[in-house]
């Protein structure tokens, strides 16, 4: 793949003000700049990795911080870290280094850690400065933008989290993998949502761009990265809970399948979502036909493969109610009523049980 090697610079809007993202070719090197200008004056830089990142990185990371004039301080949290058990060794972290409002944490990742750092240096001191290197365009998308929720205990994604993400470095020799890799297929999920959830003209210049993608052009890549940055943060910072609640589209039946097709990349789950969603909007006479086969469509131009899979109807029944009920009592599901508008709209039971009873039946077929 050939990428971009001179450094770019964007503004993504995000909830609560915008990101600077800098993204190019061996974007790290020049991180110790941006880390200096995160902070009025350098004093403790608390970097957050993965217990098992490669040695070699951690250590070019350290020279950044220290080339930046920070004293170094590391913390290192076990790979699924998406919880508040690892925000709590984070904050254990941060007392015993003293750090302040004053000081600077660098997260260093994927989605779930960055996740992590932006719900405690979101609320550390009121507020302390986070810069954010994603290792793979997912964690741009999800982890520095949009923060995924945390989970409680058993309870899987209960908190919420406000971005704290103003500084963003996309290292694209490390961050960008092959097309077959399930980071690149969930981006792309990430990107078709998006484009659904957005507007017309954004779902246009994604299915343009969809064959370039596919030939693996990273210049393309690069441009529909941001597109879609640019388009997940405007949902996220829009005033209007309905358009903030598109970018759950997909997820609920998502979700719901995960427990029961455990081996299934969650890339795929989240298409199938996509696609479920998109019939029951259907059936209920609110999206045209056509609209719904456009999606089918560009998820498959982005090589995102249907479902092959043996699923018991009442065990997904059961596991969708479950999941839609776990964060809010009213019985809703993120429907697309056009392209470029997704909203959370109520669902008969019984349309939603004849769908879910066929979905299964087709997907059987399959095996």
């Amino acid at each position: 793949m050939t990428v971009q090697r001179q450094l770019s610079r964007q503004w993504v809007p995000m909830l609560g003000g915008s990101c600077d993202v800098r993204m190019g070719e061996d974007a790290l090197h020049s991180a110790a700049k941006v880390l200096r200008d995160s902070v009025g004056r350098p004093h403790v830089c608390v970097v957050v990795v993965r217990s098992d990142e490669d040695a070699a990185l951690i250590e070019d990371i350290r020279r950044q911080v220290v080339d930046a004039g920070f004293a170094y301080e590391l913390c290192a949290l076990q790979p699924s870290c998406r919880t508040l058990a690892a925000a709590s060794v984070l904050c254990d972290v941060l007392v015993e280094a003293h750090v302040t409002s004053d000081d600077l944490c660098f997260a260093v990742g994927d989605a779930d850690l960055i996740s992590v750092a932006s719900f405690v240096c979101g609320a550390w001191c009121d507020g302390m400065p986070l810069v954010a290197m994603p290792l793979d365009e997912v964690g741009l998308l999800e982890g520095a933008l949009v923060p995924r929720a945390l989970g409680v205990g058993d309870a899987p994604r209960m908190l919420f989290v406000r971005p704290a993400v103003r500084h963003a470095i996309l290292d694209l020799t490390r961050a960008l993998g092959a097309l077959g890799d399930e980071m690149s297929r969930h981006a792309r999920v990430l990107m078709a949502g998006a484009a659904m959830a957005s507007s017309e003209k954004e779902f246009s210049a994604l299915w343009d761009r969809a064959a370039d993608l596919m030939s693996d052009d990273g210049a393309v890549l690069c441009t529909q990265l941001i597109a879609t940055a640019k388009a997940r943060g405007k949902l996220a910072a829009s005033t209007a809970a309905a358009m903030r609640c598109s970018l759950r589209y997909g997820q609920s039946f998502a979700r719901a399948l995960e427990a029961l097709v455990p081996h299934a990349a969650f890339s795929t789950l989240l298409a199938e979502g996509m696609r479920f969603c998109a019939r029951i909007a259907v059936a209920q006479g609110k999206l045209p036909l056509d609209d719904m086969l456009a999606q089918d469509e560009l998820l498959e131009m982005l090589g995102i493969d249907v479902l092959h899979a043996r699923v018991s109807p009442d065990g997904l029944l059961a596991a969708f109610e479950g999941e839609r009920c776990m964060r809010s009592r009213r019985n809703m599901l993120e429907v697309p009523l056009a392209i470029g508008r997704v909203r959370l709209a109520t669902v008969e039971d019984d349309l939603l049980e004849e769908h879910v009873r066929a979905w299964c039946m087709s997907h059987d077929a399959l095996t």
